[in-house]
């Protein structure tokens, strides 16, 4: 083996070792945040204050923009032209069969249905990677239609009863399962980061939710997506997102349409959020 190679080789398992270093000491420090903040509401409860994040787009706010809405239904989104995988057919027929309500899955065959004449999707949504595509979509059609959204994963349970309660709760904007673990949350910096990962416990989760339409919160949820993309957009543009946005000059990270836009409105709305472990989805083998 010539020099060159052995320097080559050295400095990529030097590469692969730092980066297995740097997912370990992820991996502890929000192990331990779990440990440690799990009962943080029992001693401190948590009062939103809008002075501490004036500086934030949490202080932007937002009118619902039209009638209230909570339809018995669920969506189910497929972003991608190619089929569904086994698993994922399998999963949807699993849903179907047991989550008590019905399930529409969108995709790009029938997504036009559900448009609304006014509101169009953001014009960077071509160049999105498939997985923030169906960020994108869930937000608008939760704002728009409003009902639950799923990810193509096995309910452990019928959301029938969560919905119902749901339903007679007119202060109920959101509701859905709560974090497990700190590491389910969307990493920002800062005095939000901060929060967000001392409360992990008020976050809900974002694989299956139920919301009313046309709130302030899912307003701003969508509004603050298509900010994200306005900055975004010529990146994108140049170094669209393929599937999971491997190109390295991608201007998105993973969570930059859903976690980090939802867990601040979580903190911002939290009056309106409804946490209940009957929602929880089977997280193994869904690919």
């Amino acid at each position: 083996m010539g020099l060159l190679q052995t320097a080559r080789q050295a400095k990529h398992l030097a590469f692969v070792a730092d980066k297995r270093l740097r997912r370990a000491l992820k991996k502890a420090k929000f192990d331990a945040a779990t440990r440690v903040f799990r009962n943080v509401e029992t001693v401190r409860p948590f009062f939103y204050d809008p002075k501490r994040y004036r500086k934030t787009f949490l202080a932007s706010d937002a009118e619902g923009g039209g009638t209230t809405e909570f339809p018995r239904r669920v969506f189910a989104v497929w972003a991608g032209e190619n089929e569904l995988t086994d698993n994922r057919k399998r999963n949807l027929e699993l849903l179907r069969g047991s989550i008590g309500l019905p399930v529409v899955l969108v995709s790009p065959l029938n997504l036009g249905e559900w448009l609304v004449e006014g509101a169009p999707l953001h014009p960077a949504y071509e160049h999105l990677s498939m997985i923030h595509r169906s960020d994108y979509l869930r937000g608008y059609l939760m704002h728009h239609h409003g009902g639950g959204y799923v990810d193509i994963k096995k309910p452990l349970a019928s959301w029938a009863p969560s919905f119902d309660a749901m339903a007679a709760d007119t202060d109920a904007w959101v509701t859905s399962y709560s974090a497990q673990h700190a590491n389910w949350i969307g990493k920002l910096p800062g005095r939000m980061g901060r929060d967000i990962l001392v409360r992990y416990r008020l976050s809900f989760g974002k694989s299956g939710f139920m919301m009313r339409s046309h709130t302030p919160l899912t307003a701003e949820w969508l509004a603050e997506m298509d900010q994200r993309l306005d900055r975004a957009q010529s990146v994108l543009a140049q170094h669209p997102g393929g599937i999971f946005g491997d190109d390295a000059n991608y201007p998105l990270s993973w969570t930059d349409l859903l976690g980090r836009v939802l867990d601040p409105l979580t903190l911002k709305y939290l009056t309106h959020v409804r946490l209940d472990d009957r929602m929880m989805l089977d997280f193994e083998d869904y690919r």
